[in-house]
């Protein structure tokens, strides 16, 4: 069995939910930055299951540009 260290930053104490961090393989020298609560998942998931890296990282690009809305440019 695998374990894990996760180090976990606020990145402001006036917004709780900004985090930062690190997730690092215990035994190995793999470690994987993270800037937010799906980045940390996303580098657990990519610790746990570092085969499918590739596949995870595509589905995640789809799953960001579905669900991130476009930016409204002000008029200038």
């Amino acid at each position: 069995m695998e374990s894990f260290i996760v180090r976990v930053y606020r990145r402001s104490r006036t917004k709780p939910v900004e985090i930062a961090g690190l997730v690092e393989t215990v035994g190995t020298d793999e470690k994987r930055a993270f800037q937010s609560f799906s980045g940390l998942i996303n580098a657990l998931r990519n610790a746990i299951f570092p085969t499918d890296n590739i596949l995870i990282n595509k589905v995640e690009r789809v799953e960001r540009d579905l669900y991130t809305k476009p930016e409204k440019k002000q008029a200038g």
